[in-house]
């Protein structure tokens, strides 16, 4: 009985992560085909909306590995372990295609492919560099423990550097101080979307290194 429940239960997910997923994929496209081209940045505004977005979803996504982290050090659960390995790699693989995008944006934008002179810019490259040398370190060193305190740091120093970094000519939270309601609208599916996207990786990792569960 127990197994037949877990499977028709195993079933049911397998339909709706990647009906979630196609949904998700379906408003962030929407969305940006949607944002009306501003003034000045015209059809530019598009990739920037999509920039934002990426850095708050990763962000959270830190986070969220920080707390499971926290969360493990605490209950010693194997189980999550393993979900914080899988929202620390997703925090990561966020962080790297937020970079990317902000590369795009700060060229159409600037006309330069990294404004190394923003203190924004050089405070997403050392969160860049310091939460896949986490990862890479956990990984390697395959200790449960270690890996929840360098997850519980990355998070730390993520938010630490992002807070912190003061502005030059990065914008103060032009999305937030918009007058546009139909930005503003815009800019939170895009970040609904991507959250779910991300909700998804995380999911995905994790059934990856989970290990068998056993048949009764």
């Amino acid at each position: 009985m127990g197994t037949a429940t877990q499977s028709t239960s195993q079933k049911s997910t397998n339909w709706l992560v990647p009906m979630l997923a196609a949904a998700a994929l379906l408003g962030l496209a929407a969305a940006l085909w949607l944002i009306p081209p501003e003034q000045t940045l015209g059809n530019v505004i598009k990739v920037i909306f999509l920039h934002g977005a990426l850095v708050r979803v990763g962000l959270l996504t830190f986070a969220a590995a920080g707390i499971l982290s926290l969360a493990y050090l605490v209950t010693r659960k194997p189980l999550l372990a393993v979900w914080t390995m899988a929202a620390q790699e997703s925090a990561v693989i966020l962080w790297i295609v937020y970079a990317l995008t902000s590369m795009v944006s700060t060229w159409l934008s600037w006309g330069e492919w990294i404004a190394w002179e923003e203190p924004r810019v050089r405070a997403s490259f050392h969160v860049l560099w310091f939460s896949v040398a986490c990862l890479l370190l956990a990984l390697w060193m395959g200790n449960r423990i270690f890996a929840a305190f360098a997850n519980l740091l990355a998070a730390m120093v993520a938010w630490t550097l992002i807070s912190g970094a003061s502005i030059i000519r990065h914008p103060f939270d032009p999305i937030g101080t918009s007058g546009s309601s139909t930005y503003q609208m815009l800019y939170w599916v895009m970040v609904t979307a991507l959250l779910v996207l991300a909700g998804v990786l995380v999911r995905w990792l994790y059934t990856k290194q989970r290990p068998p569960q056993p048949t009764v």
